[in-house]
């Protein structure tokens, strides 16, 4: 063998490809397959969880507030009852008051009070007038007053 042949033959044994590393290869390859696979399937279930944990809150929210607003309605109902005339005239006859008398009743005299006082009615008041000038004036109008009052000045600078 010449030695170009065995230093060609030794770089192939040396670099050439074991059984093994295909084995390596194929295991780290599954490996890595399997791993990327079960971090998206993880990634997954967080959503789907959290997703299915919010809702199931605010069902739970929306059954609360159901069964408050029906609390609020009952008591409303309630306090509608609890001031009812015939049951306030109930509870007041059971404290002990009773209808007042004529010979009960006193009347204050306030003096300078008058009873029969007369209906005050409003009386119309009048449209307002017009107090003031009615601006209508334009640029153009008012450009030409100025320059009036500035030949005015200057005629009246001439004659002296």
């Amino acid at each position: 063998m010449s030695a170009a042949k065995q230093k060609q033959s030794w770089v192939k044994h040396t670099l050439g490809q074991q059984p093994w590393r295909s084995q390596t290869q194929l295991v780290s390859s599954l490996a890595l397959v399997m791993m990327v696979i079960l971090i998206i399937a993880a990634l997954y279930l967080i959503q789907t969880t959290t997703t299915t944990t919010t809702a199931r809150q605010l069902q739970q929210m929306g059954d609360n507030r159901a069964r408050l607003e029906r609390d609020n309605e009952r008591l409303r109902a309630e306090i509608a009852q609890l001031q009812s005339l015939p049951r306030v005239m109930t509870r007041a006859a059971e404290l002990g008051f009773r209808d007042a008398g004529p010979d009960e009743i006193e009347y204050v005299i306030v003096e300078g009070y008058r009873y029969n006082r007369p209906i005050v009615t409003p009386t119309p008041t009048p449209a307002p007038t017009q107090t003031g000038p009615v601006y209508d004036e334009t640029l153009s109008g008012w450009l030409r007053k100025q320059w009036d009052a500035f030949r005015q000045q200057f005629e009246e600078w001439r004659s002296r």
